[in-house]
């Protein structure tokens, strides 16, 4: 009963672009301002998801509304044009039927074919079909298109009611107040589509207007909720909300204006009515159009499974905040221990131009000196001899041997780059390590990283030792170099360590590549069947907690929490990451995302490293849904975190967080902070997640179980 319920909900919402119950559920009640309209349009949503189910189509789409809302739609129009009449209804009911299939095959074909929605072009295509064919039935006539306002005339100006007429149109009911029920909700629902729906409406009509001399209100109407719709479709639910949001639905508005015309004339002689074909026409020859961009960062389409605009916006920037700069594979810096880097991208000495993005990398003690004595002789040095290694697994593809050391202050410009080694290792990309004293690899070797390829040297255009690196696009020697991070590695800072993923190392650093420590690693390393147990408090309440590591159909592995809630697993390198929670936020495994959502698998005491959250996971409350207002201009409140690794006390290792929400602009006034720590015990596993707001424990989950015990 509760899938079955669902289902109806669900596609209810689906109408509005919506995966809220509650949602689907207000529609569905406002839809019974008309009761017969009401009636049949759930007849419709009955009849299709239970075809859709008593013929083994997938459930999980049919609880999600895919099949459902074109059915709504077809009920609706039926009755909103039609005289409703028992034979109409047995007509309706198959016609509904008929909508289904359409669907079916429609939305397989686009989605298979051109990637694109199916819309609510199933529902057109159908109902058209039902107009022309009662034109056999001489003695059923179509109703005229009537639209009342509901009382709202008397307190609310014509172009309000005309504006609620719109939305309320969205469902076919002919009554604005349906409008104000849809509007209240969507203001609930989504700030962005609120705001679109507006500036769709009034540009549309301001558009009728202009072009059309004292237009009729079906006209203001029919065009209005086409670019309602539109401006919901464009503005956050199939492209990601931005500034050009509003932009993308002024021009849609006035193109739906004119779609709406062409189509009026177009069908008139069939007396088919326009209803949702512009709406469709517009936003799949946008969406399909923006696949064939060069450049895909503005108008971003939407790439995963949608929630509201707000939440659409606050995940893809989430993820390009966190994950912008990662590559396909994680290169590490190319020696043992640390170093520091003399001579940057951009360098003063010789880093110009098409070598500019390369390192020359030294050895340095406390105060900072390259070599102990005067200096004078190779031996001093701190770097010469060390060995070099490579950053990646790859085939060594060119080998420079033979040049010998210089002496100190001295160089050697005919051989410029000195002993050098090259490295493929595929996906274009190449790296080369120059100067060398000595070369332990040959050409055609395969190499893994970390492997030794040489000693760090004196030879070539170099003064003094150093080690010299870049990427690379060919196997060339000395060829231009490659803009390309070092996946991760440790910088040594007055405060301890921070850590840098996929970044580059700048002039003056010192820099080491991240390790992992046995515990550390063991604690956060989740096979596919592990499952943990967890005893929770809240302060007011005790519960347990089961986790299990489940994988997806995509082999991503993920967490399930027996307390409805999912989270993602991902390892990169040697950093654990945590991505797309989902499910009840009064769960440990909510809390294990706040307080690991990035770990590094080593352990280096006063170790600092940054993360930042979704808005929409961490607060919930009237400031960020006023905020959201203004998202689409600005984004005004942000979510981030700073983490440390404290020092051990009692064998425990302690990563401790302070998340911070902060606002700006207009809400400069607002700063929230909570705070935590996750435990690992010395046998690498998970002894407690506490997340507690200032002066209270909000939530402490410590581990009583698991499969291993």
């Amino acid at each position: 009963m509760k899938f079955f319920l669902d289902s109806i909900v669900f596609s209810y919402a689906q109408i509005f672009f919506s995966n809220r119950r509650w949602f689907g559920a207000t529609v569905l009640a406002a839809s019974f301002i008309v009761p017969e309209l009401g009636l049949v349009a759930l007849l419709g949503v009955v009849l299709s998801n239970a075809t859709a189910y008593l013929l083994k189509f997938d459930e999980a789409k049919i609880k999600s509304g895919f099949y459902g809302f074109n059915g709504i739609l077809f009920g609706a129009a039926a009755v909103f044009y039609f005289q409703f009449t028992p034979f109409v209804l047995v007509l309706v009911a198959l016609f509904i039927i008929i909508t289904f299939f359409i669907s079916a095959v429609l939305e397989h074909m686009l989605a298979s074919v051109f990637n694109l929605p199916g819309l609510s072009l199933p529902f057109i295509i159908a109902l058209y079909m039902f107009v022309i064919f009662m034109k056999n039935f001489d003695a059923i006539s179509a109703n005229e298109f009537l639209m009342v306002d509901g009382g709202l005339a008397a307190f609310l100006p014509p172009l309000a009611v005309l504006y609620f007429n719109s939305l309320a149109f969205i469902l076919f009911q002919p009554n604005a107040l349906a409008g104000v029920v849809f509007a209240i909700a969507l203001m609930c629902l989504s700030r962005v589509m609120f705001i679109l729906s507006l500036v769709g409406f009034f540009a549309s009509t301001v558009t009728v207007h202009l072009l059309f001399e004292q237009p009729s209100d079906a006209l203001t109407i029919v065009s209005g909720f086409n670019s309602i719709l539109t401006a919901f479709a464009l503005g956050g639910n199939l492209i990601i909300p931005s500034k050009k949001s509003v932009l993308l639905t002024l021009i849609s508005s006035v193109v739906i204006v004119v779609l709406t015309g062409f189509f009026g004339k177009l069908l008139s002689t069939q007396s088919l009515p326009t209803l949702v074909l512009p709406f469709n026409f517009a936003v799949l020859t946008v969406i399909y159009s923006l696949k064939f961009r060069r450049e895909q960062s503005d108008l971003v389409l939407l790439y995963f499974l949608p929630g509201t605009p707000e939440e659409n916006y606050y995940y893809h920037h989430n993820r390009l905040s966190r994950f912008e700069k990662f590559k396909a594979v994680v290169p590490e810096l190319p020696f043992y221990g640390e170093w520091s880097v003399s001579q940057g991208h951009n360098g003063a000495i010789t880093h110009k131009d098409k070598w500019r993005f390369a390192w020359d990398f030294v050895v340095v003690d406390e105060k900072g000196s390259e070599c102990s004595g005067t200096g004078a002789v190779l031996k001093d040095y701190y770097c010469a001899k060390l060995p070099a290694v490579t950053p990646l697994d790859g085939t060594v593809v060119c080998v420079v041997d033979g040049i010998p050391n210089n002496a100190i202050g001295e160089t050697n410009l005919k051989s410029n780059w000195g002993n050098t080694v090259t490295i493929d290792h595929g996906n274009g990309v190449f790296s080369s390590l120059s100067h060398l004293e000595s070369i332990t690899v040959k050409v055609n070797d395969r190499v893994k990283k970390g492997d030794t390829i040489g000693a760090c040297g004196n030879s070539g255009r170099s003064p003094t030792p150093h080690l010299h690196f870049q990427f690379q696009q060919t196997d060339k020697l000395g060829d231009k170099t490659l803009d390309y991070p070092f996946g991760q590695y440790l910088e040594r800072t007055q405060e301890g360590f921070a850590l840098h993923s996929f970044d580059v190392p700048q002039q003056g650093m010192i820099v080491q590549n991240v390790g992992t420590h046995k515990w550390v690693k063991k604690a956060f390393d989740f096979k596919l069947g592990d499952k943990l147990k967890f005893t929770c408090e809240t302060g007011t309440e005790r519960f347990e907690e089961e986790w299990e590591v489940k994988v997806d159909i995509y082999n991503s592995l993920y967490i399930e929490s027996s307390k409805n809630a999912t989270v993602t697993v991902a390892l990169v390198g040697k950093v654990f990451y945590l991505t797309n929670f989902v499910g009840s936020k009064r769960s440990a495994l909510y809390h294990f995302y706040l307080t690991a959502i990035q770990v590094p698998l080593c352990y280096e005491p006063k170790l600092h490293w940054t993360d930042e959250y979704p808005l929409s996971k961490l607060l919930t409350n009237q400031v960020r849904y006023i905020s959201e207002l203004l998202l689409i201009f600005k984004p005004q409140l942000r979510a981030s975190a700073e983490f440390t690794f404290n020092e051990k006390t009692n064998s425990n290792f302690v990563i401790s967080n302070a998340i911070t929400v902060q606002g700006s602009g207009l809400f400069g006034f607002y700063n929230r902070k909570r705070e935590g720590n996750l435990t690992i015990n010395d046998d690498g596993k998970i002894a407690s997640v506490v997340v507690r707001k200032p002066d209270n424990i909000e939530f402490k989950a410590t581990i009583i179980i698991s499969e291993e015990d």
